[in-house]
């Protein structure tokens, strides 16, 4: 209905609107003030544009769905309204066909009671998003009319809790959830939204797809890759040899623990799968060489700390990610979970980005010295060294076509 109107009418008809239509009920004798806060349109506009406005709100007007108050014509030989009275906002909804937010909030409460299922935090969600949504408020940007998304993420939430993903990228685990390869993409800013407390303290401020990975949400492979002097156990006590040149792919949720074979002389991981693929072609040797892919999520960092527990402490640990903030933030989450051991950036310095000729985006130099100082040992060294080159040079850098080396010691 607001569409068949002028865009400065609809202006103050939608202003009319959110004073009418609340979620603890609707408004009786609602007054608009025309001020440039609700009415910027209006008062702003051209004397034409008021007219064919004043025009357009005669009908309601005549109906006695609105009463118009007007400045007295002193200065102006036009007319400039002052205010608009709504007497009855049931009747005035009606006609323009809007549903009561009372009844929104009613059908969207009623929805969100029907998913729940026991597991605390997502429950613990809903009853929140439940209250806030009585209050008129929203839940973390997401109101009563996000209603359909919302069901998607809870559902999406759900199946993460009480599924195992077997291997599955996000696009397949999409076709057997939804019928459809992009529900989870199209979805991914709510999906965030709802599961922010899961999600990976040092993810929650990269992009949605660092977030989503954090979940077991992957757009690329979603298996572990490894290679090196171990076996894996898998849930049928078999045990697996991923010490082949070409390494093995192990699904997440079907392996138990690890057994050492050998020492691996260092430990690697790689964020890009072309260089994982590409190391592993032209790198022979004892070294554990691990694939994380996007930000990895917590069953990855938990088999990755069973591995590094497995090691002797002198070994050395290393990561080669791109120089992004989302390489050196996934760097900082594997330093985390090892607790004092030293994850140490390899192919990720100030070096890599004075000699690269396919240097991407500008990197944030304030943002990178923040980063730095809630780092330490070689990471805080790396930043700083990047924050201090010239800002032409501050720019991320790809791992995947840089030239293969391998930790010096080795």
């Amino acid at each position: 209905m607001l569409q068949a109107f002028d865009p400065v009418t609809q202006q103050l008809i939608q202003s009319l609107i959110n004073l009418v239509n609340r979620s603890n009920g609707v408004v009786d004798g609602a007054r608009l003030i025309i001020s440039s806060q609700f009415a910027s349109g209006y008062v702003h506009g051209s004397q034409a544009s008021r007219h064919m406005s004043h025009q357009a709100l005669a009908p309601l007007q005549a109906a006695g769905l609105i009463e118009c108050q007007w400045h007295l014509e002193v200065l102006e030989d036009f007319e400039t309204l002052k205010s608009i009275l709504v007497p009855t906002g049931k009747d005035f909804l009606a006609y323009l066909n809007i549903a009561t937010q009372v009844d929104r909030v009613l059908n969207a409460a009623n929805t969100l009671q029907k998913l729940k299922c026991n597991i605390d935090w997502i429950d613990q969600k809903l009853n929140e998003m439940i209250e806030r949504w009585h209050m008129g408020a929203r839940y973390v940007q997401l109101g009563p009319e996000h209603i359909a998304e919302v069901v998607i993420a809870v559902k999406v939430a759900q199946r993460l809790a009480t599924e195992q993903l077997h291997g599955r990228n996000i696009r397949a685990l999409s076709l057997d959830w939804f019928g459809t390869a992009y529900a989870i993409d199209e979805h991914r800013q709510i999906i965030t939204l709802f599961c922010e407390s899961q999600i990976h303290s040092t993810a929650k401020e990269l992009e949605f797809n660092d977030q989503l990975a954090s979940l077991g949400l992957l757009h690329g492979p979603a298996l572990m890759y490894m290679r090196g002097p171990f076996e894996a156990i898998c849930d049928d006590d078999k045990l697996l040899d991923v010490s082949a040149g070409t390494g093995a792919a192990l699904c997440h949720e079907c392996i138990r623990g690890f057994e050492r074979n050998g020492t691996p002389s260092y430990v690697l991981t790689i964020e890009n799968f072309t260089l994982y693929q590409r190391y592993l072609a032209h790198v022979q040797g004892d070294a554990l060489i691990i694939y994380l892919g996007d930000f990895p999520c917590r069953r990855l960092l938990m088999l990755y700390r069973v591995l590094v527990d497995l090691l002797p402490a002198d070994t050395p640990i290393y990561h080669w990610g791109n120089i992004d903030f989302a390489g050196f933030k996934v760097l900082m989450a594997l330093q985390g979970c090892i607790g004092g051991r030293e994850v140490i950036p390899f192919q990720m310095s100030a070096e890599q980005l004075r000699h690269s000729q396919d240097l991407g985006a500008a990197i944030d130099r304030t943002r990178l010295r923040k980063l730095a100082f809630s780092s330490q040992g070689a990471l805080r060294d790396t930043l700083i060294d990047i924050a201090t080159l010239p800002q032409a040079l501050i720019r991320e850098c790809s791992s995947e076509a840089l030239p293969i080396a391998i930790p010096l010691h080795a």
